[in-house]
């Protein structure tokens, strides 16, 4: 985190020259939704997941955190029709990792029998 503050911190100056006219500064809307994406989507989610590790094995939590990509891939394809770039090697991709989450989950229920 530190590497990456310094880098902008470097790199700003550039960026500033480069695009001159580009608003750096949120305005209000922006700070709102800024806000409710760190409230909502991180605190809140973050709390649920180590919330739901009282119930569930870390496992299970696990993997479905891991998912998110896929469940976001998911609702795009469905709500806002962002399928228009997807390729073979997109499709190859998405089977490589249902097929490796599969496999895991079947191994590690052999293990506990």
């Amino acid at each position: 985190m530190f590497a990456g503050t310094l880098g902008l911190t470097f790199l700003l100056p550039f960026y500033y020259y480069l695009f001159p006219n580009e608003q750096f500064i949120p305005n209000l809307k922006d700070v709102f939704y800024l806000i409710l994406l760190a409230l909502i989507c991180t605190v809140a989610l973050y709390v649920l997941f180590a919330e739901s590790l009282k119930k569930l094995s870390a496992f299970t939590v696990n993997l479905s955190f891991n998912l998110e990509p896929i469940y976001a891939i998911i609702i795009a394809f469905l709500f806002f029709d962002e399928g228009q770039e997807v390729n073979v090697s997109f499709y190859f991709g998405l089977a490589f990792v249902i097929i490796s989450v599969i496999l895991q989950s079947i191994i590690s229920r052999k293990k506990k029998k």
